[in-house]
């Protein structure tokens, strides 16, 4: 999967992600839909795994209910309070693998961000969310391979004076275990992608997006 595949815009209000990853159907599947899987690449949460059923992510800070459950191909979802919009996985047997399709579509009716604003994606939901989803799925691919989200990240300067700090810790004997270094550098590390995804969909969204008055 390449690290710069961006979304692409149906229409204004819905976004859509094709990825494919090199694993069976039903691994896919239990990776997006078992609560003991998509906490570690996604947000801790449960699903009810059924339509008419419950999710909760974030401890319980997003809400919703399942509009269809259909193992192991599709999952609909809404959120709480939302009579248009959903989102929803599909999945699909491919060469050597598994194809996802990641769609979300938010109501036209709504309000997204400040009246006014100039910013990418102004009057849409989408800043500061396409590039988030982006990185879940490198997250998830991480995760189907076995590897620990964000670790197969290229090295940089940041991640380059992180881990020298990390040494530096651990040559000063502060109470810190190698494991929790570890970790720390990593997050930095992913922090730093995520706001070199921020700049790289801001760029997207000036050029991508329908413009407003369009659905």
């Amino acid at each position: 999967m390449s690290q710069t595949e961006l979304c692409r815009f149906p229409d204004r209000f819905t976004v859509e992600y094709v990825r494919t990853f090199p694993h069976p159907i039903e691994r896919v599947w239990r990776a997006i839909t078992d609560p003991a899987e998509f906490g570690m690449w996604f947000m801790p949460g449960t699903i009810e795994p059924k339509a008419g059923g419950a999710f909760g992510f974030a401890g319980g800070q997003w809400t919703g209910s399942i509009l269809a459950f259909e193992p192991p191909r599709l999952i609909r979802l809404r959120n709480a309070g939302d009579a248009v919009g959903y989102f929803q996985y599909e999945l699909s047997e491919a060469a050597g693998g598994t194809r996802m399709r990641f769609v979300q579509h938010f109501s036209p009716d709504g309000v997204y961000g400040e009246p006014g604003s100039t910013a990418p994606g102004a009057g849409t939901p989408w800043r500061g969310a396409v590039n988030g989803w982006h990185e879940f799925w490198e997250a998830l691919g991480d995760h189907l391979d076995g590897v620990p989200p964000g670790s197969r990240l290229p090295a940089t300067r940041l991640s380059g004076i992180a881990e020298l700090w990390a040494e530096k810790i651990a040559e000063s004997g502060l109470a810190l275990t190698p494991d929790q270094l570890s970790r720390i550098v990593l997050g930095l590390r992913r922090r730093e992608r995520s706001t070199d995804l921020f700049d790289l969909y801001d760029d997207h969204l000036r050029t991508a997006l329908p413009p407003a008055g369009s659905h």
